[in-house]
Formats: C-alpha cells, structure tokens, sequence
C-alpha cells in the first residue's frame, strides 16, 4: 500500500528540508521549532484561508499566500497555482505531496514555463531538481528559456539553458 500524501508540510527555514504532516498542530510545532523562516503549508486550504504560514518573531503568521480550494481537483492545476502565487515553500510543498514537475496547462505551457514567465529562480530550481524537463516546448513551440527571455529575466534563462 502506498503511503498517502500529508495535508500539512513544513519548510526549513534554509529550504533544504520539507516533511509532511496530518495534524495542523504537529507542523505548527515544528515550524516553532525550526524557528525563524520555517513555513506552514496546508495544501488544502479554502479560499479566503491561509495556505503559507511563516514563523516571524517567534510566532506563526500568514505569510501572503491565499488559498485557492486546492487538492480537490488536479494536482497539475495546484502546482501550477501554487508557481503563480510565488512563494517557494508552497510549490515544495505540492511538489513533495506528488504533483508532478512535468504538468501541464491548457496551453501546453509546463510548470518550468510558468516559473519562467514569473520569473522566480527559486522556484524553477526546485521544479529542475523534481525532474522538470528545461528543453520542454509549449504548444506556441517556447522552451521555458525562451519565455524567461521574452520576459527579460537573463539569471532565468541561464540557469534555464544551463540545465538543457
């Protein structure tokens, strides 16, 4: 039997560490514990809810992150919300519950196209490091380098082509 994806996860502070969780106090109480910079994700959160909390003077508070009714419907389409809201510890989190770096849009555009047309470095080094493919092309034939580019954000794209 294979072992189900947690709710909760929590970031280390460095981001170097992701684990899951099924109580939304457990996590709480190790992000507490990790201290400053580490994040609470709850992937399922509502609308209108919380999805990151980050620890700041000690104590847990929302870090900007709005939920968006996630893991009701398709993993794919949470990953690719969660690389548009833009914080880093929420896209680990989907990435460590499963959803796969590969996904794709009704475009065709995958998860790395994304990061690149949001131009957020952390974020793509964490979808190469899943397995997210930097030669993918999208259905108007762009790679993610070449969204990056058009976007003019040249760290991107040489991170992006550094990985091709």
């Amino acid at each position: 039997m294979a072992a189900q994806p947690h709710r909760y996860y929590v970031r280390s502070p460095d981001g170097r560490m992701i684990t899951g969780y099924d109580r939304p106090d457990a996590a709480r109480t190790v992000a507490l514990d990790y201290g400053e910079g580490a994040v609470v994700v709850d992937t399922l959160a509502q609308a209108y809810y919380p999805v990151a909390e980050e620890v700041i003077g000690g104590e847990l508070l929302h870090a900007g992150v709005g939920g968006w009714n996630a893991g009701r419907q398709d993993p794919g389409r949470d990953l690719i919300e969660a690389i548009r809201k833009g914080h880093p510890a929420v896209v680990h989190a989907f990435l460590a519950k499963g959803s796969n770096p590969e996904t794709r849009d009704a475009n065709g555009g995958t998860a790395l196209h994304w990061a690149a047309s949001r131009g957020n470095a952390e974020i793509a080094r964490l979808l190469l490091d899943a397995g997210a493919d930097p030669s993918a092309i999208d259905d108007e034939g762009h790679t993610p380098a070449q969204v990056a580019e058009s976007k003019g954000r040249p760290g991107l794209v040489t991170l992006l082509r550094t990985e091709d």
